[in-house]
This record gives structure tokens, sequence and C-alpha cells, in this order.
């Protein structure tokens, strides 16, 4: 579920595109520590007890697509890794499911479910970038896709006292999910864990003394409804900080996080996590399928926006949005969300971290 604009997400991108250009040329080679730095430290990622959208491969996904322009014309009919549209040609694109939905709330297609993780069966697609800094800096993002992000049960007439006084709606499903930990690593140790909520999170320390994270600072949520409106037809601009979780514990070295049920987004802890008071908004996690990541990481090698990856990595240059475009969006000025919103931007849209400056910590 993401609340970000259509607009300021598509200015992004093309500030993304225009700084450079995309061209060609090959990646440097993994040291062995490095790898193993990323391994050791790869998530365990509890899934809900009853999670029924599972992740999956962009290769399970990518064949029940099409890429359309915001027409619905269809650009590009058979997709693949490799050949999908890539660069500042498929900025206002947006991929698009073969078979109809049988209404924007509705999750009929079979590939919605996604894969079993058991056994390295669906792959974390892991993201490093190596800093020439004083600290010898490396962030790597963990990213995980979910063909298919299930919205929430939101309050369409009037809140009163936690309850509802007229209609619910299912609104903020979309399809497409990307989901993300971030972990910045100093001179080989950990400094710093970033746990992404849909379009917020929060920044962990690293605790050497209790040899876990500690909560370092919360990004607010920004809605378009206040959490105590009223029924008057129109927006407000709302925001509000979650109480989220003191600490992320491990597992050995493996930071130990919990998928939301539906919705995906990762919590340091199993909880009901309300992130809209009001509607209310709210995540469920608990300690249900263990998905060790570690079974089948992909290593990608960050790469800066003027250069494209090449073969099966092709996919990253994919600049449009994963998932369908935006229906069923008559509660939209009063919730911010539509019964299905569009897909959300790809892996390479996201940065956790500032570029590390010598002898300063992210609060300099």
């Amino acid at each position: 579920m993401h609340q970000q604009t259509e607009h300021v997400r598509k200015w992004r991108l093309y500030v993304f595109v225009a700084i450079c250009g995309l061209m060609s040329t090959p990646a440097t080679a993994i040291t062995p520590e490095v790898e193993e730095l990323i391994r050791s430290w790869s998530p365990l990622v509890w899934l809900h007890s009853e999670e029924k959208f599972l992740p999956s491969s962009v290769e399970f996904f990518l064949p029940e697509v099409t890429v359309q322009d915001n027409q619905s014309v269809i650009i590009q009919d058979y997709v693949t890794p490799e050949n999908i549209i890539s660069g500042e040609a498929s900025l206002t694109l947006h991929m698009q499911t073969r078979e109809p939905l049988d209404c924007p709330s509705c999750y009929n297609l079979g590939m919605f479910f996604g894969q079993a993780i058991e056994n390295g069966g669906v792959p974390t697609y892991t993201i490093y970038r190596e800093y020439d800094d004083a600290f010898k800096t490396l962030d790597v993002s963990y990213f995980a896709f979910y063909p298919y992000n299930r919205g929430k049960d939101a309050c369409v007439g009037v809140p009163i006292n936690g309850s509802c006084a007229g209609a619910e709606k299912n609104l903020g499903n979309h399809v497409g999910d990307w989901e993300h930990n971030a972990l910045r690593f100093r001179n080989g140790q950990p400094y710093m864990i970033h746990l992404n909520v849909h379009s917020f999170g929060a920044y962990y320390e690293w605790n050497e003394t209790t040899k876990n994270f500690q909560f370092f600072v919360g990004e607010e949520v920004r809605s378009a409804v206040d959490p105590d409106y009223d029924d008057s037809p129109y927006e407000k601009d709302a925001r509000y900080e979650p109480q989220y979780p003191p600490t992320v514990e491990l597992m050995g070295t493996h930071p130990v996080v919990y998928s939301a049920n539906g919705s995906h987004g990762l919590w340091g802890s199993p909880d009901v996590h309300t992130y809209v008071p009001g509607l209310p908004l709210q995540d469920f996690t608990d300690e249900g399928i263990a998905w060790t990541t570690w079974d089948n990481l992909i290593l990608i090698p960050w790469l800066p926006s003027n250069i494209s990856y090449e073969g099966n990595l092709n996919w990253l240059n994919f600049l449009g949005d994963w998932g369908n475009s935006a229906e069923g969006c008559e509660y939209e000025i009063v919730t911010g969300e539509c019964e299905l919103g569009s897909g959300p931007s790809g892996p390479r849209s996201k940065v956790d971290f500032p570029d590390p400056q010598p002898k300063t910590s992210m609060s300099n």
C-alpha cells in the first residue's frame, strides 16, 4: 500500500533520468569479504500466519503482464526480464495484467498468490553500494517483490470512537509490490538499518553493547485525510508518526523483521501497528512463516542513473509502474486511496541513506 501522489513520484523519476540518461558499462566484481557481510546480515522475514499473497520472482510475474501507456494502448505484449522496455522511454508506462480483474478490489488471478518461499524458492534482490570514504561505507538494500498488495478495510463514513458510522470500503490494493529493508555498514560493522513500511519507515541504529538495532528516528505518514475527519468532502494534508517498535532484534547476525499481512510493510515486532488513526489503517504482523532470505540472494551492484543494467537484470531499467492503472477512486478525496491504486516504482527509485560524509552521522 503506497500513498505517494502520482505526479510527485513521476517528477522524481524524470529528475532521476534527466541527470544523465542511460548507457551501458560493466560492473566491478564483488569481493568475498563484502559478499560474506551481505549474506550474514540478510534478514529473517516473518510472513504473517494468514498471508495469502506470497512473494515471487520477477520472472514469474512478467509473463502475466503487458506494458501499456496511459491511454491503455499496449506498447509491449511479450515481456521478459531481458527485453522489457527501459530507460526514459518507460517513464510514463505501466504494467497491466493480461487477464482483467473482476472488480477494482478483486484478486481473481492465480499469479497474485506468488510462489512458495521454502528452500530458496523466491529470490531477494540485493543491491549493494560501496563508498570510498573514511568509514568504508557499504549500503545494502534487500528487495522483495510481491505480485499483489492487499489493501485495508477503511471507514468511508464517519469514524466515531473507534467504530464506523456508515460504510467501509477495501482501499489501497495494487498489482505489484516492492518492499525492502536497507543496511548501512561502516568499517565492516553494522551502523544503521531502515525498515520500509509502504511510503514511510523507521531508522534503527546499531548498539554494540546490546547487540541489536535501537530506534533512531521515524518517518511521518503523509495522508490526504485528517485522522479525525468529519463528513466534509474536501482534502486535508495530515502528518503523523506511527508508534514504531523500539528495537530490531537478531537471529545470529540476521535482523528479524515482520511483514504485514497482505500489504507486506516491514516492522520490527509482531503486533498491530496503526499508522493512520481514524480510518484506521493498520498493519498486522506475527511469527507465521519464516522466510530465510539468505537461501536465495541475487547480488546486484549499484549503478548510477547514467548506466544501465544488462541481460537478465535489464528489468531494473524499467522506470514505469509495476502494476495496473488506478481504478475505483470515488473515495480518494476522503481517504487518499483508490480501491485499486497504481503500481509502485521499481528498486532504482529507492534511496534510504544519504551519501556518507566523513566523520558525520545522519543527525549532523
